[in-house]
């Protein structure tokens, strides 16, 4: 049944307007929500998903819920229950944001190297080097690295850190200690559901912006509404991607029809539409590699 719903979805999104598909976002989208979420304290519906976004000191929290905010282009920031974070700065070439309360996740599937992304929270200031996962625990003073790299800067001093690192944010020299990056709490497997989703909504997206010769698309990458989805799906520019969760993400021109496959750099496949219908790319393995 779920694989025929799938199969459903995709063939419907061959039909996506042009009007719906030239729908872009902003970094502060909301894309996703479930449970008790509010900003400034009005209740988010799901109505609103793709249409609301952060502006600069708004504060997006959650009772019994989770939200998941976009950012830059291939950077996802997901929260835990009873959490609270503050967008400080919008910008698309150096978002931030503070996580005020409780735990916050971010994924980062892609990092130009001249555009920033930082995430505050208990003073510090943590300066995202490279794509992975970060959590960031502001009622017990943590920022970790599950995998990438990141760079802490609190009370004048930075300190790098990368996989398996985190730091205790409370007001000592910054010391890194080693944490079991195995462990896996609700906000990571939520996290881990929702890549897989909206990897789904990639390749069903990747093949629509190739099949009607573009969205508006250009030749970079972006966040592209998927009206069939209801959630925006990030296409990369060029090649394909495997994310931090191990989900391939791919660019328009790395999709093709008519019984074939998805191809990337290397080898590397993922089941593409054929006759009866569409299979959602599956992982491709554990642990993120980045571009191909």
């Amino acid at each position: 049944m779920k694989t025929q719903l799938f199969s459903l979805v995709a063939a419907l999104a061959l039909s996506i307007p042009a009007a719906h598909a030239a729908r872009m976002a902003v970094p502060g989208t909301i894309n996703y929500a479930e449970g008790e979420v509010t900003l400034d304290g009005a209740p988010v519906g799901t109505h609103q998903f793709g249409d609301l976004a952060m502006s600069a000191g708004q504060v997006l929290s959650t009772t019994h819920g989770k939200a998941e905010v976009l950012l830059s282009p291939g950077a996802y920031l997901r929260m835990g229950d009873n959490s609270s974070v503050r967008m400080v700065a919008p910008g698309l070439s150096d978002p931030r944001v503070e996580v005020l309360k409780g735990e916050a996740m971010l994924e980062v599937d892609y990092k130009p190297k001249q555009a920033g992304l930082d995430v505050m929270t208990h003073g510090a200031d943590a300066q995202i080097l490279k794509e992975g996962i970060y959590r960031f625990d502001a009622d017990r003073g943590i920022a970790a690295v599950i995998d990438g790299k990141e760079a802490v800067a609190l009370n004048g001093k930075s300190k790098e850190i990368g996989k398996g690192k985190e730091l205790m944010l409370n007001g000592e020299p910054l010391k890194s200690v080693s944490f079991d990056r195995k462990t896996e709490d609700d906000l990571y497997r939520w996290s881990d559901v929702r890549s897989s989703y909206l990897a789904e909504v990639n390749a069903a997206s990747a093949r629509t912006v190739y099949v009607n010769g573009g969205w508006g698309m250009g030749y970079g990458p972006g966040w592209f509404w998927n009206p069939w989805f209801s959630s925006y799906a990030w296409l990369p520019g060029d090649g394909y991607f495997v994310s931090p969760f191990g989900y391939p993400f791919y660019s328009p021109g790395f999709a093709f029809y008519g019984g074939r496959r998805f191809y990337g750099y290397g080898g590397a496949r993922a089941f593409a539409p054929h006759a009866s219908g569409f299979a959602a790319a599956p992982r491709v393995g554990g642990g993120f590699r980045g571009r191909r």
